[in-house]
């Protein structure tokens, strides 16, 4: 596929066109301005920005998240400095899905410098799969809980961040992630085999026991996936996108449209992994927000339906008044209220479904202070508030810095300018009304990470605290024992890192 689906072509400039042609041509890359400087509106498909999320209340979430968890503290790097995003635990070390979190926002807030560090840092964590390990430190993987293995939300968002960065910048970035998206299918994705669904694993340790044990549902990004598969031209992420919808649909509760955590290939709860698999917790708290870009940018039906659904439960409960975990059935298993986590990520969702409930929802989440959360937090409400405030621009899709549109992007086979896509089809944007004909409208989706209470490390039966994860080593090694030897202890030991980070997510937010 070319590199024509990062060009601008009304707008970009002699230097973009020339900078992007030798990518094209096999030339040494040369990288363009800055084509998308904040706050570029989005012209989305469908949905409705609340007004009280301004470019400058976004920029304020951004420059906290900043000064306080982007750090350039690791020797080495050469002429590129390394960056990382600290996980705020104290050991300095950093999370895969920190790192792709960094990656998302540096690149749409322009940040090149701090954007290619965060990539240097992340290829220098990368394991033997060519995915970055997921708890990792100046020297390399930890030992003491299978950091080496991977996390597929963060692997996820490092990919999206490049796509990103290919718009921002041009040069070698497109080129970087076509490749990086190869090893992303290959390690984290599995084709599973008794449903034929196209799912993403947990990590490079699950494999197809994805399929069976479940992994965790915010690790779903179909808006993501579409835009993979109009830039690598593989119907297999286009056919991931639907397969993610279809199971949460399946796993949606029929009274609060609430969608657990871990699921298997045909949306049943795993509840085998910890105490919060089977309920909406730190990990998918997220997935409103990435099931709404799907609609925000696609217009995908099942998305809506999903967002709709749910948001109408969490007005019945009270914007002020939802806590951090709830049963899918809504009865609350969390205590606090007012967390950036859970309140952003339904006024995310309520962005589908009408311009007085997001304004209602995003009027409260705005007023939550920026760092409420620690790193998990402040880093999930910095993206929240991008989306929210109509700035997560797709990378293959023209926008004007003044919001509207100046016409499509010619994707791999798509039709000049005004259309987006792949194999000949087309997609127009107008002031936010998008009709997609014949094939996948150019488009995006937002970000990845993950979160939940506890942890256990003290072998058979573990220990738990506030409302963390009890589970003992031989339960966890006959879930990763399914396959044998080596597969099996990679497994084992991906299951028990899961678990751990879960539990050093919740330290890290100080609850």
């Amino acid at each position: 596929m070319s590199d024509l689906g990062f060009l601008r072509p009304s707008l970009v400039g002699l230097v973009g066109v020339l900078s992007s042609a030798a990518v094209l041509l096999g030339l040494a890359p040369v990288a363009s301005a800055q084509t998308r400087p904040f706050p570029t509106k989005a012209t989305y498909a469908k949905g409705y920005v609340p007004a009280a999320v301004t470019a400058a209340v976004v920029e304020s979430s951004y420059a906290s998240w900043k000064s306080k968890y982007l750090l350039s503290d690791c020797s080495g790097g050469g002429a590129t400095p390394y960056y990382r995003v600290d996980n705020a635990t104290g050991t300095k070390s950093t999370f895969s899905e920190g790192q792709g979190y960094g990656m998302v926002l540096t690149a749409y807030f322009g940040d090149k410098a701090q954007f290619d560090g965060l990539w240097a840092f992340a290829q220098k964590s990368f394991n033997a799969n060519g995915v970055m390990g997921w708890h990792v430190t100046c020297s390399g993987a930890t030992t003491d809980d299978g950091g080496s293995g991977s996390a597929t939300d963060g692997d996820t968002d490092i990919a999206y961040g490049l796509l990103v960065a290919a718009q921002q910048w041009g040069g070698s970035y497109a080129a970087e992630a076509r490749t990086y998206l190869a090893t992303l299918k290959k390690a984290d994705f599995t084709t599973c085999p008794s449903s034929g669904r196209n799912l993403p694993a947990a990590g490079d340790w699950q494999g197809t026991g994805a399929c069976t044990q479940g992994s965790s549902s915010s690790y779903f990004m179909p808006g993501y996936y579409r835009l993979f598969g109009a830039v690598t031209g593989d119907s297999y992420w286009t056919k991931a996108a639907d397969d993610v919808e279809t199971v949460w649909g399946l796993a949606a509760n029929a009274k609060t449209g609430i969608i657990i955590d871990t699921l298997d290939e045909n949306g049943q709860p795993v509840g085998s992994l910890d105490s919060t698999s089977e309920q909406y917790n730190y990990d998918t708290c997220r997935t409103p927000w990435r099931d709404a870009l799907d609609t925000l940018w696609y217009g995908t039906a099942a998305s809506t339906s999903l967002a709709v659904k749910l948001t109408a439960w969490a007005n019945g409960v009270g914007i002020e008044k939802i806590v951090d975990g709830y049963k899918g059935d809504g009865t609350a298993t969390g205590q606090y209220t007012g967390m950036n986590e859970f309140v952003g990520g339904f006024a995310v969702g309520a962005m589908v479904d009408s311009q007085a409930l997001v304004d209602s929802f995003a009027t409260y989440f705005v007023g939550i202070a920026n760092d409420n959360g620690t790193y998990y937090g402040a880093s999930l409400r910095t993206l929240y508030l991008l989306q929210l405030g109509g700035f997560e621009w797709n990378p293959l899709a023209s926008e004007a810095a003044d919001g509207g549109a100046d016409g499509g992007v010619a994707g791999d086979g798509g039709a000049g300018s005004g259309s987006v896509g792949t194999g000949g089809g087309s997609a127009t944007a107008d002031g936010g009304a998008g009709t997609a004909a014949g094939g996948t409208g150019g488009a995006v989706a937002d970000d990845g990470g993950v979160g939940a209470a506890g942890t256990a490390e003290d072998g058979e039966g573990g220990s738990s605290s506030d409302g963390g994860c009890a589970i003992g080593a031989d339960r966890l090694r006959n879930l990763g024992g399914s396959r044998s030897g080596q597969a099996g202890d990679a497994a084992f030991a991906g299951l028990v890192a899961l678990v751990v980070l879960r539990g050093r997510r919740r330290a890290s937010r100080g609850t």
